[in-house]
């Protein structure tokens, strides 16, 4: 179901599927981004039993207003839970996206259930010392080939996040018809094991364990196999 949600900084176009908990979406900073690089997501998070908000951010895709930093979009997608009715959620995002759903989490802790950070922006921007404020469960996926921003930020994440789980999707630029920087959106062309990885950490306790051991060389990444 297609939906505009309106927020104090203008009108929001979602792409809404599912019933349950609230996942949000947000895509990254290129002109050309949409709701859309999570279609090959919605349907398989949404049958895992969560409402899920696929969205433009304001100034993309149907989404009015301007294209605004990564902090106002993180206020408007706050205006845009109160709208809807919810107080928290599940906030994701890949690239730019990642630094809205960062930004939540560390303005509204109380409102970010969990956070999902797909090869994410924000290393460097975001000190360690503000990272370590982040109390929610945290995934960091990766695709190991991403030649937009290296898989060291992962690791860099999962260090930093305290109850950080860190999972690297191989060889997403292997396959034929992904372009040279497919590995930046391993939730589109590796859609399968993105999904599996994801609804497996939505079915864990919210409440944070123990951080997790680290596998994978000094890296500190766990590849995702399948």
């Amino acid at each position: 179901m297609d939906k505009v949600i309106e927020t104090k900084l203008g009108p929001i176009h979602a792409r809404v599927e599912g019933n349950g908990p609230a996942i949000l979406l947000a895509h990254g900073s290129h002109p050309d981004n949409s709701w859309r690089v999570w279609e090959h997501n919605v349907e398989a998070l949404a049958t895992a039993g969560f409402t899920i908000y696929a969205l433009d951010l304001l100034g993309y895709g149907g989404s009015g207003g301007e294209r605004l930093d990564h902090q106002q979009q993180a206020a408007a997608l706050l205006d845009l839970m109160d709208a809807e009715g919810f107080r928290a959620a599940t906030i994701g995002g890949v690239s730019w996206g990642g630094m809205i759903a960062l930004e939540m989490a560390l303005a509204a802790p109380e409102r970010v259930e969990r956070l999902i950070l797909v090869d994410s922006a924000g290393a460097g921007f975001y000190s360690e010392e503000r990272l370590e404020s982040i109390a929610c469960p945290t995934l960091v996926v990766w695709g190991e080939d991403d030649s937009v921003i290296p898989l060291a930020n992962a690791a860099w994440f999962g260090a930093a996040i305290p109850h950080c789980r860190v999972e690297v999707i191989p060889d997403v630029t292997e396959q034929e018809g992904v372009p040279p920087w497919g590995g930046h959106h391993p939730m589109r062309f590796k859609p399968a094991e993105f999904n599996d990885i994801v609804t497996e950490f939505l079915a864990q306790p919210e409440k944070p364990g123990k951080k997790p051991k680290r596998l994978l060389r000094e890296a500190g990444v766990r590849k995702a196999t399948g």
